[in-house]
């Protein structure tokens, strides 16, 4: 049975991932316990929030010791924490210094990079946070890369367009995720077994102009065609970084919402960044919970609405580009 999960839901559990303290983790939990759809395609789902409550509430009665902030846990700024992972060679780093003119360390060798490193990649109105990873294989698995992927927004995978055993390079980065719980996919399955976690990721193929580009390319679509978005690229030439850049937009699956006060212009240069899905209630909460409480309407313009200046109320479901004037007591 579907669990129809909501985007309350979603957001709710987005927030639980990135937590860093357990009374931020626990306010998630209680929150998607309270939006959960309540069903039978839902009970073990129910019942693991319920037991990961239980467990951070039991942990919190012990003396809690010193610990130092692990070096993958990255602080979220801009529109979105994406980490750019893949095998060795694949151009990882390439690609993130060439979109973000970040000095990102580059070299011909495998395992170059060693430690996540953020770069800022601007789209339009927002910036994108990539987060440079460790190459991940057989021959060098990166223990720590499940839980960096974990907190993520989004995920890009790199694939080496010039080397004929990509797919099976691919093939065991996905597949060795999916064994810790973390699962890379263009889209969110309708059902979901329990509580692992889905990553919504776009698959890059670099190298588009080596000679064996087209046969590698086509064996990854045969591959994980239904499963991911692909887009070819290649980093030294500069060609379809601009698509790439649009598809990761799309992939994160994020609304920007403009606000203005009353008599005055909107500011279209800072946009709140939302989920896809996300209502005026949203909006109000992430400005500040002062507003959410003293919330009264909101007007509208933008594609949301039926008309320029509309009217509408907390619950009203807001699209990309809207323009938001948010009215309280």
């Amino acid at each position: 049975m579907p669990a129809n999960l909501t985007p309350q839901y979603h957001a709710a559990e987005k927030r639980y991932r990135q937590a860093n303290t357990p009374e931020e983790k626990l306010e998630a939990l209680r929150e998607m316990l309270s939006v959960i759809p309540k069903h039978k395609g839902t009970d073990k789902l129910q019942a693991d929030i319920k037991r990961r409550m239980a467990q951070i509430k039991e942990q919190a009665k012990k003396a809690p010791a010193a610990r130092q902030v692990p070096h993958w846990v990255i602080e979220k700024v801009g529109a979105g924490q994406v980490p750019v992972i893949g095998p060795p060679n694949a151009g990882k780093s390439a690609l993130i210094a060439k979109v973000t003119h970040a000095d990102v360390r580059v070299a011909e060798y495998p395992f170059t990079t060693q430690m996540p490193a953020p770069a800022m990649m601007p789209f339009e109105n927002i910036q994108i946070q990539l987060i440079d990873a460790p190459a991940h294989s057989e021959e060098f698995s990166v223990h720590w890369l499940p839980e960096l992927i974990r907190r993520a927004d989004a995920c890009v995978l790199v694939a080496d367009l010039s080397d004929d055993t990509t797919v099976l390079q691919i093939e065991y980065v996905v597949d060795s995720l999916e064994e810790r719980d973390v699962v890379l996919m263009g889209a969110e399955p309708e059902e979901r077994e329990g509580f692992e976690v889905y990553i919504p990721t776009l698959l890059v193929g670099n190298k588009a102009d080596a000679e064996s580009a087209d046969a590698v390319l086509a064996d990854l679509q045969g591959m994980f065609g239904q499963r991911f978005p692909i887009v070819a690229i290649s980093v030294e030439s500069g060609a379809g970084l601009d698509g790439f850049k649009r598809t990761l937009f799309e992939v994160m699956k994020i609304t920007r919402v403009f606000t203005k006060q009353p008599g005055k212009d909107p500011d279209l240069t800072e946009p709140f960044v939302l989920a896809e899905g996300s209502t005026v209630h949203d909006l109000a909460r992430k400005i500040h919970k002062e507003i959410l409480e003293n919330f009264t309407y909101g007007r509208l313009w933008g594609s949301s609405g039926r008309f320029e200046g509309q009217r509408v109320g907390e619950d009203h479901v807001l699209e990309d580009g809207d323009i938001v004037e948010l009215h309280t007591r």
